[in-house]
């Protein structure tokens, strides 16, 4: 049986599958929005017996990056990506090894498109977020931090 990842690949749906669309979304818990770590863990659990994980994971990526819009919903659903992938590197260790990082292994075109919709999320996030009971924009940043992200997002 195929993994929703592996029909994202077949179906040339890799943006569908980052950002939980259709048969991508991965019901959270308590308030129902798709949670990202999901779709992270089963692709994660494709990946790793890939030959060239690293790669493969650098190339998927960088196809959902560059169709990302500059608007507020694609911009929290990157951070969101970034953020599962700093937290599942602990799971899997392939994400880690030989000093590789996603971010900085996709091209500059891709990460001047991230800078900028972190940008955007700077602007917005708080307001946006205010009456709802999330972390801060900065407190995003810091977790992110502590998951091993030493990137300024912002300055790519």
């Amino acid at each position: 049986m195929k993994t929703t990842f592996e029909t994202a690949l077949d179906q040339h749906e890799i943006s569908d599958f980052f950002k939980g669309n259709g048969i991508y979304f991965a019901r959270g818990s308590e308030c129902g929005d798709h949670l990202h770590i999901n779709n992270w863990q089963g692709m994660c659990n494709v990946l790793e017996t890939q030959k060239s994980a690293q790669s493969l994971l650098t190339n998927i990526f960088e196809e959902y990056v560059k169709y990302l819009k500059e608007n507020y919903e694609d911009a929290v659903g990157l951070l969101a990506n970034v953020s599962a992938y700093y937290s599942a590197r602990s799971m899997y260790p392939f994400l880690s090894a030989d000093n590789y990082d996603l971010i900085e292994e996709i091209n500059n075109e891709n990460k001047k498109n991230i800078a900028k919709l972190i940008k955007l999320l700077r602007k917005e996030y708080d307001i946006k977020t205010k009456d709802l009971q999330m972390i801060s924009f900065e407190q995003q940043l810091q977790k992110l931090k502590r998951n091993g992200c030493i990137i300024d997002l912002e300055a790519l």
